[in-house]
Formats: C-alpha cells, sequence, structure tokens
C-alpha cells in the first residue's frame, strides 16, 4: 500500500451540531435532482451544498461556504491527528449486516504502480466537474472507498477494541444505517494500523473519479513548483476496508432501456442467441431466486415492456461472446455485465451503451421493484443483472483490465459530510517509532 498516514481532518462542529443526519449526504453521482432538493431543504448546511451545489456558480459557492463555514466554526479542525475507525449497521433484506473500515489519508499514486488499481472505467465530463470542485475548495469533500485483501487482522483487533469505548459520532441515516465513529489519536496505535497496512495493495471500489481528478490536481500543482512529498494535495482521504470483511455487500445494477427502434429485432436474435426460460409476473420471486442462483453460466435477467412475463436467458454457446469479447481479458469477459453491454446491446442490439447513458436513453437500478415499475411506465425493455463477486472483482484487477461502467454498486454508500481533508494546510507529522500491537 502507499504510505498511510493519521491526518487532521475537518467534521461539522459537535458542540453546535450533536446530532449529524441533517448534514450529510449521499455521494454527489448518487443524488438525483429530487434528492438534492431534498437535502437544501433539510438544512441550510447540508453537504449538498459543497458536493454538489445549484447556484449558478456551483464551484464558486462552494468555495465560499466551505471558507465561511469554517471561519464561522460551523466545521472545525482536528487538534490531534487521528485515523478514524467506523463501523456501519445495515440491513439488505432480512439480514443484519456490520461493515467495518478506517478513514486514512493515503498517498496518491498513478495506476500503473500497482499499489492502487481501479476496477472500473472513468468518463472526462465528471473529472472534470470534480477538479473543478477541488480547485474551487481545495479539500477532499467526500472520501475514496477503498479495498484491501486482508492479510491482516487489524479490523477484527480494532472491532473489538471499539467495544469497550465509547463512539465519537453516532448517526441513523436516511437509509437507516448506523454509522459509529472512533478517532484514533494514539500514536502507538497509528503506528501499528500504518505498519498492518503497509504491504497491501488498494483496489478502488467507489470514487475512481474523485480518486483521478485528486492525481490530476496533485500533478497541477507539483507542477506549478508545490513540490513537497508531505503537502497534503499529495494524499487522498480514503475508507479503507478488507476484501473479505463480512459486511462487504454490491448489489445488482439493473439496466432499464427506455427507447429501443426495432424491439422485435432484438427479441429476435435473443432467443437465436439464448436458452430462454420464462416466469409470470406473478413468480417474480422465484425468478429473482433463479437468476440469482444461476451459478457460473452467462445468464441475465430481462423483461419486455407490455408484457407480462420475466425471463431467464442462458447464452447458447460461447461463440458470440467471442465474437464481440475477443480483446477482453477472461476476468472482464466472463462477466455477466460484459454479456450485456458487449454481446447484448452492441452485438445484437446495435447500440452503444454508453452514449445511451448519456443521452438519457438507459438508466439504472439497484431495486428489484423499481426495474419491475418501469416496464409499467413505458421502458422498452430492462436488463435484471446478478451481482459480481468480490472473485470476479479482484480477478479483473489483477488481468490489469476494468469492468463497464456502473457494474458494481457497494452498500452501503459512504456518506459526505462525516469528514473532510483540507488540502491547503500541511499535513501533520507522522509517528516514527515501532508499535507492536494496539491497546
Amino acid at each position: 500500500m502507499p504510505r498511510l498516514r493519521p491526518f487532521c481532518p475537518y467534521r461539522y462542529n459537535p458542540a453546535l451540531f450533536p446530532d449529524l443526519a441533517p448534514l450529510v449526504a449521499p455521494p454527489y453521482d448518487v443524488i438525483g435532482r429530487q434528492e438534492q432538493s431534498d437535502l437544501y431543504r433539510r438544512h441550510p448546511l447540508n453537504v449538498v451544498r459543497l458536493i454538489l451545489n445549484a447556484d449558478a456558480d456551483p464551484y464558486g459557492s462552494a468555495a465560499r461556504l466551505w471558507r465561511e463555514w469554517r471561519e464561522e466554526r460551523y466545521i472545525v479542525r482536528e487538534v490531534e491527528p487521528c485515523f478514524v475507525f467506523s463501523v456501519e449497521r445495515f440491513r439488505v433484506g432480512a439480514d443484519s449486516l456490520e461493515r467495518t473500515g478506517i478513514y486514512a489519508a493515503v498517498q496518491l499514486e498513478p495506476f500503473g504502480s500497482g499499489r492502487i488499481l481501479p476496477h472500473e472505467r472513468t468518463f472526462s465530463a465528471p473529472k472534470e466537474d470534480r477538479l473543478r470542485v477541488l480547485r474551487a475548495c481545495r479539500a477532499n469533500l467526500s472520501p475514496v472507498f477503498g479495498l484491501y485483501p486482508n492479510h491482516s487482522p487489524l479490523l477484527d483487533k480494532l472491532r473489538e477494541w471499539s467495544e469497550t469505548r465509547r463512539a465519537e459520532v453516532h448517526l441513523l441515516d436516511a437509509s437507516g444505517t448506523e454509522h459509529h465513529l472512533w478517532f484514533l489519536r494514539e500514536a502507538r496505535l497509528q503506528r501499528w494500523i500504518a505498519e498492518e497496512l503497509a504491504e497491501e495493495t488498494v483496489i478502488i471500489a467507489d470514487g475512481h473519479h474523485r480518486y483521478e481528478t485528486a492525481l490530476a490536481y496533485c500533478d497541477e500543482l507539483v507542477q506549478a513548483g508545490q513540490g513537497s512529498p508531505d503537502a497534503a494535495h499529495r494524499y487522498v482521504m480514503m475508507y479503507l476496508t478488507s476484501l473479505e470483511d463480512r459486511g462487504l455487500v454490491i448489489l445488482p445494477t439493473h439496466r432499464v432501456l427506455q427507447s429501443l427502434a426495432n424491439v422485435s429485432v432484438l427479441k429476435q436474435q435473443i432467443e437465436e442467441h439464448f436458452e430462454l426460460r420464462s416466469y409470470p409476473r406473478a413468480r417474480a420471486d422465484e425468478f429473482f431466486r433463479d437468476l440469482k442462483q444461476a451459478g457460473g453460466e452467462h445468464c441475465l435477467g430481462m423483461a419486455w415492456g407490455g408484457e407480462e412475463t420475466l425471463v431467464l436467458a442462458t447464452l447458447r454457446e460461447e461463440r458470440a461472446l467471442q465474437q464481440w469479447t475477443g480483446d477482453l481479458s477472461p476476468a472482464v469477459r466472463n462477466l455477466d455485465v460484459t454479456l450485456l453491454d458487449r454481446v447484448v446491446l452492441t452485438g445484437l442490439a446495435g447500440i452503444v451503451p454508453d452514449d445511451e447513458a448519456r443521452a438519457g436513453r438507459l438508466w439504472y437500478t439497484h431495486s428489484n421493484s423499481e426495474a419491475l415499475d418501469a416496464l409499467q411506465q413505458g421502458a422498452a425493455v430492462v436488463f435484471f443483472m446478478r451481482p459480481p463477486k468480490v472473485e470476479h472483482l479482484l480477478a479483473v484487477c489483477r488481468s490489469g483490465q476494468v469492468m463497464p461502467q456502473k457494474s458494481t454498486y457497494f452498500y452501503p454508500k459512504l456518506l459526505s459530510g462525516l469528514l473532510f481533508q483540507a488540502l491547503d494546510e500541511a499535513m501533520p507529522a507522522e509517528p516514527t517509532r515501532r508499535a507492536q500491537t494496539a491497546r
């Protein structure tokens, strides 16, 4: 892993805001216009005004508010450097789960170094937007979400450590997730954490655009002569959890194709290349169960607008997959989302998924019911996806390639507004003496 070090995060002033629920928000890229308006109304200091400002000059307005909120001490800086240990408790269906992680300052490195790896494609427009926010505010306003192979019992030991100590932050967010934060200020504990993770590789789970933007911003400042190796802009605020954490959840990302020029032609092509098994809409629970349990087969769920039938489609032969995915590594080629994007949409339907998404004709949902409802509201076709597994993610990263956009949805999303990292202030000194274990 690149250098991992404690930092002095900013946070909403606990003396003024004992309840953070009205102030936090999801990541900017999952906030729709209605939710943006709702967050604006929720509180005049909600973090959405920084990460997704709605004013005529959104970047200038965000910079002004970031400055004013610090001057008024609505947001305050931790005096002592720290790591921050986090426990999130949440539900997925009938299951109660718990995810643990650490917030830290992680040294930026290009992906070519092999120590920080992407798993999804990025696009220029979101990166330009985030770069303008970063230039204006000179701060990490939201964390990057990173994963590492579990070669250390670190998180289990910190979980035990936290059970005997009161968390400094308790929060129940709008989705029903509980967030608990402990600020790890003891130098011996910090050294142990840094050493335990020193040899790990980081895979970016969420925040690819923010990470690449942080790299670009760092390069700009270095080229302008601000090249100190300890400068804050050489680091990015990151949340790190283990690939084997019991609460690491990836939800499916279904595709809703709102319109399609010739649906009948695509249906005919599907019938030619796939084995089809039909379910009446009334047996949707059985359909989703069978889709989930379809094993390693190349399999998709789908439904056509105006019909009451759900279809489980399994690829008949590998020839079609090879025809349209020959340039991809086996790790990427064997993903369901590659089957959909390359074979069904690009190969059979003759459309480019990214272009359709940018035009608003293709959109995404993680909800089975929302995807089904889209059919009743005029969608041409819905594709139901299985989520990739952690081992798929790891295999893709090791292959040196990346997944298509919107391949993964890690749940719960990290909140914006819990912590901030200023990039125009000095990084705190690192603890130096070697530590053996945590207290």
